[in-house]
C-alpha cells in the first residue's frame, strides 16, 4: 500500500510555505489515481481558502497559521472503507515529507477543521477563549459551554465559612468525583475519535485480510501454472521419446532392408555380370543445379550418363569407402525421395529418385560400392 509522493510540484509548494513567503497552504490530491499523489492547489489565502478548495475525497493538506504548522488529512464520509484504510497508511507517508508539523489533524467535515479547532490544536490558543466582560471582578455562577478539546471544570471557591473543622482543626475538603475523574480530552471529543480510529482498524484489517485472499490466490494460481507447465514438459517428453524410438526402429528396418538390397546387388553382379542402373537426379557438391542422369553402378564406381543409350560417361564417382554418411535429406531441400550422401573430404552430394522404391535401391548400391573390394 506504498505511494507515490515524486511530483516535483509537492515539495516545491511546501518549501514556499516553510521559508515564509505569501503562500500559506496546499492540498494534494490522487487525480483518479490508485496511489499517485501530486499537488492539487495551494495559495496565500490561509485557512478558510484551503477548505474552499476541500472536495469529497481523500485529501492532504498542509497551512501555515502565524509561526505554526499544521498537516490535515481529510477523509470526506462519503469515502469507503477500503480508501479510509489506504488513506492511513499514505497519510503517515505524506507526514513523513512533510516533517515540519507542529500538529497532524484527521478529519472527514469542514467544522472539523474551523479557526478555532486548529489554531486549539497548534498550541495558539491558551486556554478556553475569555468571554465578554471578563475585566470585571465578578465571576459568573455556571462556566459557559466551550467547544475546545480540554474541558474546564468549575471549581467553586472554598471559604472559611465552608470549611469543616473539628475540635478547632480544620479537616481537609473532599475530593470532587468530578473533578478526580476529570480526563484529559473531553468524552466529547475523545469518543468520536475512539469510533474512527476502530472504523479505519477495522477497513485496515478488511484491506490486509483482502491482501491475504489475493495472495493465496496468486500462489494457487502459480501452483496450478507449475503444475500444467510440468505436465506439457512430460507429454512433450514422452511425445518425444515416443517419436525417438519410431525413428530408431525405422532406421533399424531400412538398414536391413538395405543390407538385404545390398546382397541381393552383390549376388545380381557376380551371377550377371551387370551393375545397379536406373534414372536419379543429382546436385553435385557446390552446384545449385539438379541435373536428371542414368547412373551405373559397378564396383566401387558410380558412373552418370546424360540417358541410357550414351556410352560415356558424363561424370563418375569414385566410392570404396570415401562415404562417411547417406542419410535422407526430403527436410533438407523439401523434395520427397530424397537423400545426402557425404564423403570423407567434406563434399556433399545430393540425390532423389522417382519412387521411394527406386530411392531404397539407390542406396543400397551407394552402400555396395562403398563396401565393394
Amino acid at each position: 500500500m506504498s505511494c507515490d509522493l515524486t511530483d516535483p510540484a509537492i515539495l516545491e509548494a511546501y518549501q514556499e510555505i516553510v521559508s515564509g513567503t505569501p503562500t500559506n497552504w496546499l492540498i494534494l490530491g490522487y487525480h483518479d489515481t490508485r496511489d499517485k499523489i501530486s499537488l492539487y492547489s495551494k495559495g496565500a489565502g490561509g485557512l478558510e481558502e484551503l477548505k474552499a478548495n476541500l472536495k469529497e475525497e481523500v485529501l492532504y493538506g498542509f497551512v501555515r497559521i502565524e509561526n505554526k504548522f499544521a498537516l490535515l488529512a481529510y477523509v470526506s464520509e462519503q469515502v469507503s472503507g477500503l480508501r479510509r484504510a489506504r488513506a492511513l497508511v499514505h497519510g503517515k507517508a505524506v507526514g513523513a515529507l512533510f516533517k515540519h508539523n507542529d500538529a497532524q489533524i484527521n478529519s472527514s467535515s469542514l467544522s472539523d477543521l474551523s479557526e478555532e479547532k486548529v489554531r486549539s490544536r497548534l498550541g495558539l490558543i491558551d486556554g478556553p477563549p475569555t468571554p465578554e466582560g471578563s475585566d470585571s471582578p465578578k465571576i459568573p455562577s455556571s462556566p459557559a459551554p466551550v467547544p475546545l478539546p480540554r474541558p474546564v471544570t468549575p471549581i467553586s471557591p472554598s471559604t472559611p465559612s465552608n470549611s469543616n473543622s473539628f475540635n478547632g482543626s480544620p479537616v481537609p475538603e473532599a475530593s470532587s468525583p468530578a473533578r478526580a475523574a476529570s480526563p484529559l480530552l473531553s468524552p466529547g471529543l475523545s469518543t468520536p475519535r475512539t469510533e474512527r480510529q476502530m472504523e479505519i482498524e477495522a477497513a485496515e484489517r478488511k484491506v490486509r485480510e483482502e491482501m491475504e485472499r489475493q495472495k493465496r490466490a496468486e500462489i494457487a494460481k502459480r501452483q496450478r501454472e507449475t503444475q500444467e507447465r510440468e505436465a506439457r514438459e512430460q507429454e512433450l517428453l514422452a511425445q518425444k521419446q515416443s517419436e525417438e524410438l519410431e525413428r530408431k526402429r525405422k532406421e533399424e528396418s531400412d538398414r536391413i532392408a538395405r543390407e538385404a538390397m545390398k546382397k541381393q546387388l552383390i549376388e545380381m553382379e557376380r551371377l550377371r555380370g551387370s551393375g545397379l542402373s536406373g534414372y536419379i537426379t543429382i546436385q553435385g557438391s557446390g552446384s545449385p543445379y539438379w541435373r536428371r542422369r542414368f547412373y551405373l553402378m559397378r564396383g566401387q564406381v558410380v558412373a552418370f550418363f546424360r540417358d541410357e543409350n550414351d556410352r560415356h560417361p558424363v561424370s563418375e564417382m569414385r566410392l570404396g569407402g570415401r562415404v562417411t554418411n547417406i542419410e535422407d535429406a526430403s527436410l533438407d531441400c523439401l523434395i520427397p525421395n530424397s537423400f545426402r550422401v557425404d564423403l570423407y573430404t567434406g563434399e556433399s552430394h545430393l540425390f532423389f529418385s522417382d519412387t521411394a522404391k527406386d530411392k531404397e535401391l539407390a542406396i543400397a548400391g551407394f552402400m555396395k560400392c562403398n563396401e565393394s573390394a
